[in-house]
């Protein structure tokens, strides 16, 4: 497929069948302005491709002969036949911190890290010399290639193409989204990366329902069966869109739940739904990559970050690596994976203690009336004056096709100011709607007999949809309030809240703090992570020492167990209210 290299972003993209500059450039984290929506009406995303000549041309009365001639097209119009180089005219937003599929900065630094340079000063010096040791070494001997791992004795690698470069796989299994990045081993440079919904949410969106579906034989093989196909999937794709060979795949470091990951090796997950809550599979340690059915060179090896407890998995040790300054004696930081699966840690000057929660998926955009994943038409973004005003942002600027995560913390925290929705989470209807604003109260709605508010086209937040968010953030709110506890700490000694999760780049942190999710006064504490899970499993790709440092690094943290202690049900029960809205000087 024909690569694209766009400027002024500097930012290189192989493209896919079919597809059209303007999706390209979307995949790449640059959003052009398309009023719209891609259908070539406005003349909005204009684009100048280097070369013209052979490039077929996209009319439109905005763009003049001459400036055909010049080279100037519509990137929702235009469909790449050969490599080519753009530079974008139109209004953009770059979003840098999306999963991008395209060329990633290979470099690794320090200040990547949450706390950047000034963390620097608080690693032992130990920490800081970490060696640069390669997981995978290929030698020619005797005109033949061989291959060691983690320094270990060489080993003749069959049918090794000449000139080829070891490949590796960072792969986030999530009960949620897959998400597969290609990393060149010999350089550190990323590839490509991409992403998908997990094919076993047709069996249930929680892990009890896979660890229930997963517990005979036949349930077990269905739902390893669709995730290998699923992640192999994600592995061709990636390596299409760089112009790799699976074959050259010769490392996969994988982080996810441990439930995940024991799917995907085919492990009995029953043990994991039952006290003791035992792990089938171990972690630290390296496993042939047949071992999950990965389809990739056959003298693959997979390695599994370590695994603190059943419901606290590889995904969220590798995720720390994001943020080693957790593991500083003096530190007072919450680390929080907002997922299915809400798993946090607490560093509590030289005390690390972590557990986990059953959130549900309402912060994926699953179990929401209009919930989807972030992709074009997604509502994103939402912000409110809270008297009359109500405005909404939706992914590339398109018509509004549902609501995703950082969407739907927005909506709930607007529909709270505005007074549409009370502590207790109940709706108006619009049999009140005379105690609001016109443009407010046209948006109150039933649907299906349910209070409802329109957010626009034919997108509406239901009262259920306002329980799920209950659910959801209060599970979290009531761990972080038990570690706390367990710590003898209060939230204002907090000097960082970690925030990790996919989406929690497009997430406002004082809108976290407004529906309860987090404590009163720390939304200025908060740092958006993004999916640390993938990431930190980049850096043990690049850097092998990165394993040992984890290990060693992992004994050191307590379980705490959050369902059966004192007390749980009680602030479980507490966090579901929302906090009252404080009036402001504006306000009044």
């Amino acid at each position: 497929m024909p690569r694209l290299r766009i400027l002024p972003v500097n930012l290189s993209i192989q493209t896919r069948k079919g597809e059209t500059v303007r999706d390209a450039l979307y995949r790449a984290g640059v959003e052009l302005d398309t009023p719209c929506n891609g259908q070539g009406l406005c003349g909005k995303c204009l684009v100048c491709v280097e070369s013209p000549d052979n490039v077929l041309e996209t009319p439109h009365k905005e763009i003049s002969e001459k400036q055909m001639h010049e080279g100037i097209r519509l990137a929702c119009r235009l469909v790449p036949r050969t490599d080519m180089i753009v530079r974008v005219l139109s209004q953009y937003h770059q979003d840098e911190h999306r999963i991008l599929e395209g060329d990633r900065d290979p470099a690794f630094s320090e200040s990547e890290m949450v706390g950047g340079e000034d963390h620097r000063k608080h690693l032992s010096a130990s920490d800081s010399l970490i060696q640069n040791i390669p997981a995978v070494v290929l030698e020619n001997k005797e005109n033949a290639c061989h291959l060691s791992y983690d320094l270990s004795q060489p080993r003749l690698l069959v049918s090794w193409p000449e000139n080829a470069t070891p490949k590796g796989l960072a792969i986030d299994l999530g009960t949620t989204t897959l998400v597969v990045s290609l990393i060149d081993l010999s350089t550190g440079r990323e590839l490509s990366t991409t992403s998908s919904l997990n094919p076993q949410i047709r069996f249930g969106h929680d892990v009890v329902r896979r660890i229930e579906k997963g517990s005979t034989s036949e349930g077990l093989a269905e739902l390893s069966g669709c995730v290998r196909d699923g992640l192999n999937n994600l592995i061709e794709q990636a390596c299409q869109d760089s112009g790799n060979d699976p074959g050259q795949v010769l490392d996969v470091v994988m982080g996810g739940n441990t439930t995940m990951l024991q799917l995907a090796a085919s492990i009995d997950p029953a043990p994991l739904g039952q006290v003791p809550f035992t792990v089938g599979i171990k972690s630290g340690c390296t496993y042939p990559a047949d071992r999950f059915g990965l389809d990739v060179n056959p003298a693959a090896r997979v390695y599994i970050p370590p695994i603190v407890h059943a419901y606290i998995g590889a995904d969220i040790s590798a995720g720390l690596l994001v943020s080693r300054r957790f593991f500083s004696p003096d530190s007072a930081m919450l680390f929080v994976d907002i997922g299915t699966n809400g798993e946090m840690g607490l560093s509590a000057r030289g005390r690390y203690l972590m557990t986990s929660t059953a959130a549900g998926p309402a912060f994926e955009g699953m179990g929401i009336s209009a919930g989807m994943r972030a992709r074009i038409g997604a509502v994103e973004a939402v912000s409110t004056d809270g008297q009359s005003g109500f405005d909404v942002h939706t992914i590339g600027d398109a018509p509004a096709r549902g609501i995703c995560g950082s969407g739907i913390i927005d909506i709930t925290a607007a529909l709270l100011k505005l007074g549409v929705i009370d502590y207790s989470g109940r709706m108006k209807r619009p049999d009140n709607a005379d105690e609001f604003p016109g443009p407010i109260a046209s948006r109150l709605r039933l649907v299906n007999e349910i209070p409802a508010f329109h957010i626009g086209g034919e997108i509406c937040f239901t009262q259920e949809d306002v329980r799920q968010v209950q659910l959801a953030k209060s599970a979290i709110r009531a761990a972080i309030e038990i570690l706390l506890q367990e710590a003898g700490m209060e939230a204002a000694g907090l000097e960082r809240i970690v925030l990790a999760g996919g989406f929690g780049y497009s997430l406002r942190a004082e809108n976290l703090e407004a529906i309860g999710l987090l404590p009163p006064d720390t939304a200025d504490k908060v740092y958006f992570a993004g999916n640390t899970s993938r990431i930190g499993c980049v850096r043990m790709l690049r850097n092998v020492a990165f394993r040992r440092y984890l290990e060693e690094k992992m004994k050191t943290v307590e379980h705490v167990s959050i369902e059966t202690r004192p007390g749980f049900m009680d602030l479980y029960v507490e966090s579901m209210e929302f906090p009252e809205i404080q009036e402001t000087e504006s306000d009044v």
